[in-house]
């Protein structure tokens, strides 16, 4: 019997297959749509092919509450440190760069949440500013890291609103300045932005689906925070911290 862990966020949903050791064995993403119980469906689905699956699942995010199959909801946050903190067994700061929101999170040596904040008052910070940015750009998002990489210098997006970084964007093009230069200061924007939120303690942790997609990001946070690592799959931690949080 395996136990399903599924955080649906608003903008993907993601699953994780779970063994009676707490151990992923398996990994599955959609994109969540408008539908949050159709997409923990094809979690579902998607497990079901060739395990024998234990109900209730496990659930957190934006639409933890609204599928209609047997499950247990659980706070992302909690989640998401009780993962952290089963990898890492140590107090660290966490910051979660998602679709919609940036979270900042703080947890002592006991695995225990001290601190939250959250932005989601705009895109600035998040991914949906890249996916914005790469789309009026015409430069596909998950090819941003390798243009990033041919950088020669650093340039600086002010502009938190997506459509006026647009403009700023449009007229650094018009100044000759490169694409690798601009998608490097997108993401070092994207970097200001999540750091303002709180100022980070002790040894950062990085997670979400943009360090998971743009591997520059944390050799970029690096920069400003030595002790900083992301583990493989980030994305995916609050649905397993859901699975470990009821067993």
């Amino acid at each position: 019997m395996y136990k399903i862990g599924i955080d649906l966020g608003s903008s993907y949903t993601k699953g994780v297959l779970v063994d009676g050791n707490n151990e992923i064995v398996d990994y599955f993403l959609t994109r969540t749509g408008f539908d949050f119980n159709k997409a923990a469906q094809k979690i579902i689905a998607q497990f079901s092919l060739n395990n024998e699956i234990e109900y209730p699942v496990y659930t957190c995010g934006y639409g933890r509450d609204d599928i209609k199959i047997p499950f247990v909801s659980n706070s992302e946050i909690i989640a998401l440190s009780k993962a952290v903190f089963k990898i890492y067994k140590r107090k660290c700061s966490i910051i979660d760069i998602g679709g919609q929101d940036t979270k900042y999170i703080t947890i002592n040596n006991l695995g225990q949440v001290d601190k939250f904040k959250m932005n989601r008052k705009c895109a600035a910070g998040t991914g949906s500013f890249i996916e914005e940015l790469a789309f009026r750009m015409d430069v596909p998002s998950l090819e941003f890291s390798t243009y990033a990489g041919q950088a020669t210098e650093e340039v600086k997006i002010n502009s938190y609103c997506t459509v006026f970084a647009v403009s700023e964007i449009i007229g650094m093009i018009k100044k000759g300045v490169t694409l690798p230069n601009i998608i490097l200061g997108i993401y070092n924007s994207v970097i200001a932005r999540s750091v303002e939120l709180s100022p980070v303690e002790d040894f950062l942790i990085l997670t979400g689906g943009i360090p998971d997609n743009h591997p520059i990001m944390l050799d970029l946070f690096k920069k400003k925070f030595v002790n900083c690592e992301s583990p493989d799959k980030s994305q995916f931690l609050a649905a397993w911290g859901c699975v470990l949080l009821n067993n």
